[in-house]
């Protein structure tokens, strides 16, 4: 797995990615889960999906200051439109994310039809940010360290319930970016929130670069655990 300063290079290539690596208020993180393991764990997100034609590069950046989640459950995402317009925007883009990750979408390897990504990816996406979401809350701040890692330093996290609202296609090869938060927390139990955005495909309205539309491909929520120490069952 590249180092993060060879990743943050890759991603400064793209304008809305430095703009994002840039940001003050966010640190790049080593995406633990690209890392293979002698357990054999990760061994999904770090190899299957880690290919030229499938997720070449991801860059994970950790918000510093992150705001303490409310402790009382969270309204789940509406299930019509016309509950959605009664509830308001059910994941404001206001609202900072605990983690952003970065991926750079490799081509056919990762396709349902051609140039879309399968659904079934996307999910991937958005529950590996989720999941660093919730290791950083659980856990203390994440060294930027890159040197190789045996374990996994994140707690034994399961998501137990994963709602996903696809609202457009994600088309490959590019970028994605998934924003993810935590929004409510209760001792081990964990509510989060993220949204999968898109840059208008090339070509569509002929934007420079710096002025292209971000849209939001795919909104989720999920309820998370985390397990007690050595606890493999929920």
């Amino acid at each position: 797995m590249a180092d993060i300063d060879s990743t943050v290079a890759h991603f400064r290539n793209s304008q809305w990615a430095n703009s994002l690596i840039s940001s003050e208020d966010y640190i790049a993180i080593p995406t633990d889960s690209r890392r293979p393991k002698p357990s054999g764990e990760d061994g999904f997100f770090g190899g299957t999906i880690a290919t030229p034609s499938t997720i070449p590069h991801v860059l994970t950046l950790q918000r510093r200051q992150l705001a303490a989640p409310q402790s009382q459950p969270p309204t789940w995402l509406p299930a019509t439109k016309q509950d959605a317009a009664a509830a308001g925007t059910p994941t404001p883009g206001a609202n900072p994310a605990d983690i952003v990750m970065i991926y750079d979408l490799g081509g056919s390897g990762i396709a349902g039809h051609p140039s879309t990504v399968h659904g079934g990816v996307v999910a991937t996406m958005i529950d590996e940010a989720m999941s660093l979401a919730v290791a950083a809350h659980h856990t203390a701040p994440v060294s930027p360290s890159s040197g190789p890692v045996d374990k996994n330093p994140r707690p034994k996290i399961f998501t137990v319930q994963l709602d996903v609202r696809y609202k457009k296609p994600v088309t490959t090869p590019q970028l994605l970016v998934v924003r993810s938060r935590v929004v409510a927390r209760i001792g081990r139990k964990f509510w989060v929130r993220a949204q999968a955005v898109q840059e208008d495909e090339a070509g569509a309205g002929g934007h420079l670069e710096w002025a292209k539309r971000k849209v939001v491909k795919a909104d989720a929520m999920a309820f998370w655990i985390v397990t007690p120490e050595g606890q493999q069952k929920l």
